[in-house]
């Protein structure tokens, strides 16, 4: 675990005017967490080149490796960028921040390093919207390919000689009880075990110990980390040139029978008063992995996107596509949170940073133990609302724990998740520090995996140095509330219960004792829906704004065919989450990672 290395070569990121006019066969816009994937596959033959633009620097740094430390979004040195999205107007007009990973391999660098696929349903799901090459059948080889997981036993649906390492988190019992009491009490109440949450025959409901991008020194494992380290960057110098801190202003496109190509990459430095601009030339194709947010900006920068807004900014139409953009879609979350002893939740680090700070960074360089080494979320509780008694606080006698293999598989896909965090989830700053210093804290993030809501990414303007608007649209739809009851249902249910087994919930953070005893009164909602406007936050995980359907699907316009090659171009495709057809019911990392890989596979046997 030692920090010092003085005699190794600097990450190698090449300076903006050794790219400028050169041609390559493949540009790669946005180095995160799916970018920094296909660009090992991409490059990894000697006689192919590739220039990956990535708007952030590479920071290879012994602490950006630290898992608590480097989860920590809120550190002006880790890499994350964040902003004001646009006024909610169905959640009192509040604006919450945005978070981003600004860094080679992205969100990787900076979540809180959970590998989880989603279900089996999921993707079936997908296959049954008519993009049948996305099956689970067809992308479970691709999550297997680039994974090396350490400890699961040797399955079909595990990998172990992919440089992506994962291992199973199970020593959270002995760092903080209140995860061993949550996850007891969620057992009492009728949910399974589910000891690999990538099984795809585990429950559609039950308590997941989730895999962790995570080695056996104890290190977070991005897709940096995994696909283009500081080894295969020097290695593939000759072949592959990383230029960092570059922001895209445009594709410039010539025309073929109609049809857009791609014939160039014009970017600048993130310096906004520089005025440099620099231009790269494409041989082959360019893939867009700027994220759920930065895709469709570029896209639009581009002259592809939603016709009358690009009018708007005086920005050439050149494919009028209205999914650009579109049906952005997130899991909202309400934070449920109970003061509790301080010596049970993390805020033990910083009302004490010199003895306990001290005495678990010793544990840490020493042994690679302890706090320092801890997933912020180490299991979760995944349900299907239609499952739960009507009351929502516990599940019905004549559910059945198996997978229903005759079943709809959207049915089968959970519609509720309950992450316990030892730690406050409040994104309200103010509030978030305040509590933080002060008192221990144990959050139930209430999330929505199905929600009905869906948000837009606009331009701000058309400098590409802007910051595009981002309106999440949360609770738009009121059918939305509905399953934001339950999972609030749930949670106090499970909180109460927590108490009665004899943990110290000292008093309810967010959901007052008085405010509930308000709507039982009253027999109403009042109050938990104030609650729900009130605090209803974004979970980061962004996807969707560049679906990946027919151009005129009758749900929702696409963006890119089952190819990922962008509708009205030869040679762009997209690969991150903003391709995904329908939000998958899980954190997006892994989801992410197969996306690339898939990406990558189109793209090797087209070639």
């Amino acid at each position: 675990m030692w920090p010092f290395n003085l005699f190794q070569r600097a990450y190698p990121e090449i300076p903006h005017e050794d790219v400028h006019g050169r041609e390559y066969d493949y540009i790669i816009i946005g180095g995160g967490t799916a970018g920094a994937v296909l660009t090992s596959l991409l490059s990894a033959s000697p006689t192919t080149t590739v220039l990956l633009l990535e708007r952030g620097p590479a920071l290879d740094t012994w602490a950006s490796r630290i898992p608590i430390a480097s989860s920590n979004i809120l550190r002006s040195d880790g890499g994350a960028s964040s902003w004001l999205c646009d006024p909610m107007k169905h959640c009192d007009n509040r604006q919450s921040l945005f978070f981003r990973g600004e860094v080679l391999g992205g969100a990787s660098r900076i979540n809180s390093m959970v590998y989880s696929r989603g279900s089996k349903a999921d993707y079936d799901a997908w296959a049954a919207m008519g993009l049948p090459e996305w099956s689970y059948e067809k992308v479970l080889p691709f999550f297997v390919k680039g994974e090396r997981n350490l400890n699961q036993p040797k399955t079909h649906f595990r990998g172990t000689t992919g440089p992506w390492i994962t291992r199973t988190f199970t020593y959270f019992t002995w760092l903080y009880n209140v995860y061993q009491v949550f996850a007891d009490v969620a057992v009492t109440l009728g949910f399974p075990l589910i000891p690999d949450a990538t099984d795809p025959e585990a429950s559609p409901e039950g308590l997941a110990t989730f895999d962790v991008t995570m080695n056996e020194n104890s290190e977070r494992v991005s897709t940096f980390d995994a696909f283009i380290p500081r080894s295969i960057a020097l290695a593939r110098e000759n072949n592959l040139t990383i230029c960092t801190k570059a922001i895209v202003s445009k594709i410039k496109w010539s025309k073929e029978d109609g049809e857009l190509r791609a014939k160039s990459v014009v970017f600048t430095t993130t310096d906004r008063k520089s005025g440099k601009v620099f231009v790269a030339k494409v041989k082959k194709e360019v893939i867009i992995c700027a994220g759920a947010i930065g895709t469709p900006q570029v896209l639009m920068l581009s002259g592809i996107g939603p016709a009358e807004h690009l009018e708007e900014l005086g920005i050439e139409v050149m494919k009028d596509l209205p999914g650009v953009g579109s049906e952005l879609t997130d899991h909202p979350a309400i934070p449920i949170a109970w003061e509790i002893p301080i010596k049970e939740s993390l805020t033990k680090l910083v009302v004490s940073p010199i003895l306990e700070g001290g005495k678990e960074f010793l544990k840490y360089i020493l042994w690679g133990t302890g706090l320092l080494a801890f997933p912020i979320q180490p299991i979760s509780l995944f349900v299907r609302s239609t499952s739960l008694t009507k009351n929502g606080t516990e599940l019905r006698d004549d559910i059945s724990h198996d997978v229903d293999k005759l079943s709809e598989p959207q049915t089968q896909i959970p519609d509720i998740e309950l992450m316990p965090l030892a730690t406050s989830a409040m994104d309200n700053l103010e509030e978030h520090y305040k509590l933080f210093s002060k008192i221990g804290v144990f959050s139930i993030l209430a999330t929505l995996l199905q929600p009905k809501s869906r948000g837009t990414v606009r331009l701000a303007s058309s400098n590409h140095h802007d910051h595009p608007k981002v309106d999440f649209g949360l609770l738009s739809d009121p059918k939305d509330y509905i399953i934001a009851r339950t999972a609030i249902r749930l949670s106090l249910a499970i909180g109460g219960r927590m108490t009665a087994a004899g943990f110290p919930l000292l008093r309810n953070l967010t959901y007052p004792e008085e405010k509930q005893d308000l709507d039982r009164k009253n027999g109403n909602t009042e109050e938990m829906d104030k609650l729900i406007r009130g605090r209803i936050r974004t979970t980061y995980h962004y996807a969707c704004s560049c679906r990946m359907a027919a151009e005129d699907d009758a749900r929702a316009p696409g963006v890119v065919s089952e190819t990922l090659r962008v509708y009205g171009t030869l040679n762009v495709r997209i690969a991150d989450t903003s391709v995904l057809p329908q939000i998958v019911a899980t954190h997006l990392q892994a989801p992410a990672v197969m996306v690339a890989e898939r990406c990558a596979d189109f793209i090797l046997k087209s070639a």
